[in-house]
């Protein structure tokens, strides 16, 4: 296939024609047209995981297990650490029925009838009345809840029930149940023969009808049958019968751990547990037409026994399940739609074991954020009193608040090293890509939005070497930094927001030199057909505007993206260092609608990366731009949910009523907030990672003297634990030790240490650095000011050389001070509220203008400013951004320009906002701050502007 034959949009007839009449219509070619590079096919998903048959790409290969002549993959089995029972093959009828369209396009309708458990979870159908593939979409928590045999909705029997109850009339009740579904009436014919097929081979619905049998023979008013959670492997064959469950009675209805029992009167439905190795097969009847078992804790890897037998984990089981294997048929991997919610079912399954980890861990993670292992970003990370009440997700939980926040951090570290970035490329994954397509007419599927895990390994090695190319080919100059983070648009197709920081001898410097790099016009359809391909296929916005008002970008009549452009002749930046690029009219496209659209519809784009990649690339100037941080916090969304805390200490207060401080619990915070597609469950199930930075940044903890975190497991005795030679170590300690030995680094500041130094985690020591070239930029983690003698130490840290323990921290032209904040008074870094000033000044790099009003308001309130006026003068421009802002873009055409005195009147308002909300409630006048004009107060109330 060649590359453009998939395109689904045509030429206009009289482009040719456009050529020599409009030569400045397209994008000018240079010289070096011709030499435009060829497209990077990955080849064919051909070679085989020598322990498992598992199909792999030759670029998925480990580097370093690998010889050219025989790849190695471990993604699959673990270098066959994994052996699990290969898929058995369906009975002959359900494998003739997933040739038949029909059955495939209503497949998650027919499972769902079949099921005996309830899938709960909020299915977002909205995101499907568009045009465009379907996609299996979910949000809040994902759980498989089962109920009772008797019938106590006025409905009729459901799930299990159909099963049991009125098995005269199954047909009838089956069908009354799922009267239509999306896509029409279903198939009673192929009802009927599934009723047959399921009772006739799966164990579980053979378990279930003969305990009713046993019941009714034996005259039991009240049973319940238990299902095992120890069920014996089944290597060879379907689970034999009574190995998954059986019936009981009176007290033995009693399950042990994990064990499933379901009662013939028992009230509503449970929620199952997602341990037990029914948790699938009870929910996918299709996909599991025997009741073979899923995965359970009891799974051990390969020749491991006893109890340093590792198990096997819940995210290796569903890795290995959903690999394609050579001369292997899987009913799972050819389910089409009910693969998409396979996927996501197993990846929240993965999602709630590691969430239920932290929520028993609780403790430690809280001591972690009192002593400054991690940032304390609000009060309640700093005050053990509050942290109590307190659930912690910490930055450990990959795609969490926190982990978000972090590498927000991180971005900004390389930003203050290296400034700031230069471009910023969305690169999004195209499912018409040749390997793709191959792949599926190999494997004789036709349904590719449901193989959300080929889309994903195919779009992980374009990344990959997207990123390699950038560097080898130096397509904006030599690459200094680069970040990207993977995210998934709201249809699910996975896209990488990239960054990158080029060496100063490729910076631009006018705007006329961004037009060699960055181009928003139609390509030559003579002389770059295959890029003229490229771009009217996925680099053309909408169209909307008044081309088509019911565009999904639209709002208010228009478009959010604010498409279409102005023609410019040339590229130009504005005050805001935004780049206008040139964009000149003449040159027409016209799409299958028969809509012609031009230049101010092209989405920017560079054009050797869309040559080599075939894809959605936009790229976007951004070194002139001084709002760089907002650029940060839409590249690492997550962190905006991790704000300043603002509330006096009920504690102190001079109330003598008890206040319980109110409970926050981020896990269930982020549960209820996210959602799930399944082409993140699979990234996520097969261990890619979300974010990737060069070079590597290294967090610095903080902690007062014997503060430090130390973990130990619970059955080592007090003194073992203290006899450990490395009992107490920390980055911070180790500083100070290697600093006893080495004095070559004596001349550098903790937080600069890891530009020369690397931390070796076996040793528990600082090493230095053997290779030039290999260098890591320190980070220390954000302390609150409220922190006390702890936020005192970080400034120090920022300053102090080759100090060997913290007495040398405190010691000034050979003065020992009593305390940290002594030593920075001594050394003049606080003092007419300069702390605070730097305080706000390093937050100001990172926070957005909502939370540095937050802190403005908490300095105010617990921080003893001197000050607030001069405090006032310093920061009211950096907590004024996202308010010019917001007026800008509820304008959208309209250049609004607003005096310094209108911007400090809406910002005195908002902080007179903050402050009377807090507790006790302040207002600006109680800090001798001008209060906001009545006009400004009824203009902003109004919403007038």
């Amino acid at each position: 296939m060649s590359v453009g034959s998939s395109s689904k949009r045509c030429f206009s007839p009289h482009l040719a024609g456009l050529l020599s009449s409009e030569k400045g219509s397209y994008s000018s070619v240079g010289n070096d047209a011709l030499l435009l590079p060829s497209y990077d096919d990955i080849g064919d998903c051909t070679f085989v995981c020598r322990f498992c048959s598992a199909f792999f790409w030759f670029d998925e290969r480990v580097m370093y297990l690998s010889r050219p002549d025989c790849p190695a993959y471990t993604q699959c089995c673990k270098s066959g650490s994994i052996v699990l029972p290969y898929p058995l093959l369906p009975p002959k009828l359900l494998l003739a029925l997933f040739d038949f369209r029909p059955f495939i396009k209503n497949i998650r309708a027919y499972n769902s009838m079949f099921s005996m458990t309830s899938f709960g979870g909020k299915v977002d159908d909205t995101v499907n009345r568009a045009d465009g593939p379907y996609v299996f979409k979910v949000s809040g928590q994902v759980c498989h809840w089962i109920g009772a045999f008797d019938v106590v909705d006025e409905k009729g029997p459901k799930f299990l029930q159909l099963y049991i109850v009125d098995t005269d009339h199954e047909l009838h009740n089956r069908l009354s149940a799922f009267p239509k579904n999306e896509n029409g009436c279903l198939d009673s014919t192929i009802v009927e023969a599934l009723m047959d097929l399921f009772t006739a081979h799966n164990e579980y619905v053979r378990t279930f009808k003969c305990a009713k049998d046993i019941a009714a023979e034996r005259n039991l008013p009240e049973y319940a049958v238990r299902l095992f959670n120890d069920v014996p492997n089944h290597l060879y064959g379907p689970p034999a019968p009574g190995s998954l469950g059986c019936i009981v009675v009176g007290e033995d209805a009693v399950g042990s751990t994990y064990d499933i029992v379901v009662h013939s009167k028992s009230g509503p439905p449970r929620r199952i547990s997602k341990l037990h190795p029914s948790y699938m097969p009870l929910q996918y009847p299709v996909l599991f037409p025997y009741g073979e078992d899923g995965w359970s804790p009891r799974l051990k890897l390969l020749n491991e026994v006893g109890s340093k037998a590792r198990n096997l984990s819940i995210n290796m089981y569903y890795s290995y399940q959903i690999h394609a294997r050579n001369g292997i048929y899987s009913v799972v991997l050819n389910s089409c739609r009910l693969f998409q919610q396979y996927l996501v079912d197993a990846y929240a399954c993965i999602e709630l074991s590691r969430l239920d980890f932290y929520e028993q861990n609780q403790n430690h993670l809280r001591s972690a954020y009192v002593s400054g292992i991690y940032d304390a970003i609000s009060r309640g990370d700093t005050d053990g009193r509050s942290i109590g009440k307190r659930v912690i997700l910490p930055p450990s939980f990959v795609g969490g608040p926190r982990y978000m926040y972090s590498h927000y951090q991180d971005a900004l570290s390389i930003c203050r090293e290296y400034g700031n970035p230069q471009y910023f490329i969305t690169f999004t994954c195209n499912v018409g890509w040749p390997e793709i397509s191959r792949y599926m007419d190999m494997h004789r599927q036709f349904d590719v939005p449901s193989r959300a895990d080929i889309i994903s390994r195919g779009f992980h090695m374009k990344v990959i070497a997207f990123i390699s190319y950038l560097k080898s080919d130096k397509t904006f100059g030599p690459v200094s930094a680069h970040l990207y983070t993977i995210e998934f648009q709201k249809r699910g197709l996975p896209h990488c927001h990239v960054l990158i920081w080029i060496a100063d001898s490729h910076k631009i410097k006018e705007p006329s030199a961004i037009d060699a790099y960055i181009t928003a016009e139609l390509p030559d359809p003579i002389l770059e057909p295959l890029l003229y391909q490229t771009v009217t296929r996925c680099l053309v916005h909408g169209p909307c505007g008044l081309l088509n008002t019911k565009s999904s970008c639209m709002k208010d009549g228009k478009c959010k993206k604010r498409f279409p452009k102005n023609f410019h002749n040339d590229t130009v930046f504005d005050k805001d260092g935004y780049a206008h690029y040139k964009r000149r009219s003449g040159a027409v496209h016209r799409l299958e609608t028969g809509v012609e659209i031009d230049n101010r519809f092209i989405v920017p784009y560079n054009k050797r990366l869309c040559c080599r990649f075939n894809a959605h690339i936009n790229v976007e100037y951004c070194g002139w731009n001084m709002m760089i941080k907002y650029l940060f916090k839409y590249v690492s969304k997550g962190m905006e949910r991790v704000r300043f805390v603002i509330q006096r200490d009920v504690h102190t207060s001079g109330s003598s009523v008890s206040v319980e401080p109110p409970i926050i619990d981020e896990i269930k915070n982020y549960i209820d907030g996210r959602f799930l597609c399944p082409h993140e469950a699979a990234w996520r199930i097969l261990d890619f990672p979300i974010h990737d930075r060069d070079p590597s940044i290294v967090i610095l903890p903080i902690h007062l003297p014997n503060m430090q975190s130390v973990l130990f497991k619970e059955n080592i005795s007090i003194n073992q634990v203290v006899d450990d030679p490395n009992f107490g170590s920390s980055l911070l300690l180790g500083w100070f030790d290697n600093n006893k030995w080495d004095r070559t680094g004596h001349n550098l500041t903790y937080i600069s240490y890891p530009t020369k130094y690397w931390w070796d985690k076996q040793a528990k020591a600082w090493k230095r650095r053997k290779h030039c070239n290999s260098h890591a930029l320190g980070r220390l983690i954000f302390v609150h000011p409220s922190a006390g003698e702890l936020f005192y130490l970080r400034v120090l840290l920022c300053h102090q050389k080759g100090c060997r323990s913290y007495e040398e921290v405190r010691t000034v032209s050979g003065t020992v001070y009593s305390d940290f904040r002594a030593t920075c008074d001594s050394l003049g870094l606080i003092g007419e509220d300069r702390e605070w000033m730097d305080a706000f000044t390093e937050a100001s790099e990172w926070a957005t203008s909502s939370q540095l009003r937050s802190l403005f308001c908490y300095l105010l309130l617990l921080c003893d400013v001197n000050n607030p006026m001069c405090l006032w003068h310093f920061g009211w421009k950096k907590m004024s951004d996202d308010l010019v802002h917001n007026i800008n873009m509820s304008n959208p055409g309209v250049d609004v320009s607003i005096d310094d005195l209108h911007v400090q009147q809406i910002v005195l308002y908002e902080l007179d906002h903050v402050l009377r909300s807090s507790t006790p409630s302040k207002s600006v006048v109680d800090f001798h701050l001008p209060k906001p004009t009545e006009e400004t107060v009824a203009m902003l109330r109004n919403r007038l502007f």
